[in-house]
């Protein structure tokens, strides 16, 4: 819970810091092209993006990364850390459809990559499962706020999530446990629905 309530400050944050931004960018000239580098839980991107208008942006990118999970998951009773490793790239749309507030923005898109993810039990380190996100393309939607189409740096806050048929879950310990089994893809992280949060600086030219 109180990770929820630093995620939510710092949405909050964000929102106002883009908000400033944009009254502040507002005479700025219109960009062709913007370079970007973001940050977010499938790990650390950069983009290419081109306006096709004012409300209209299509952005190609990629990003990968491989570490432990910041925190511990209770899953069917135990208590797991975890790694993950991911490897992607994608194609997104995204619209402006308010004129006067073009830091608001629609996000849809399309991935190709893997998720991979170890579940290891603190208390039993023969009692692990592995899940694996294979099957492409899949598809992502989400809204964004700020990254808007004019010159010079900007910073974009994007939430959303990645929709997938689900990932394939194998016990890699001599112990299983049923319970753990069937809750882990309902389990935030490890569900068909993966969670996106990210943040953006880009410059645009």
């Amino acid at each position: 819970m109180k990770t929820l309530y630093i995620s939510f400050a710092v949405l909050l944050t964000a929102l106002f810091s883009l908000d400033a931004q944009a009254q502040d960018d507002s005479a700025k000239e219109m960009a062709e092209y913007n370079v970007s580098a973001g940050i977010s839980p499938f790990g650390p991107s950069l983009g290419f993006s081109h306006h096709l208008s004012a409300k209209t942006t299509v952005q190609v990118g990629f990003g990968a990364f491989s570490g432990d999970n910041p925190v511990d998951q209770e899953i069917g009773g135990a208590t797991f850390t975890g790694d993950a490793e991911t490897n992607w790239m994608g194609i997104f749309l995204n619209h402006r459809p308010f004129e006067e507030y073009d830091w608001i923005r629609l996000n849809v898109g399309i991935g190709i990559g893997g998720i991979e993810g170890n579940l290891i039990d603190v208390a039993d380190a023969n009692h692990s499962y592995n899940i694996r996100y294979d099957n492409n393309p899949v598809g992502y939607v989400g809204i964004g706020f700020g990254a808007r189409p004019v010159k010079g740096v900007n910073v974009g806050f994007d939430i959303g999530g990645l929709h997938t048929s689900g990932g394939d879950i194998t016990a890699t310990g001599t112990n299983i446990n049923a319970d753990v089994l069937e809750e882990i893809p309902n389990t935030l992280g490890y569900g068909r629905v993966l969670p996106n949060l990210q943040l953006t600086v880009g410059y645009g030219f």
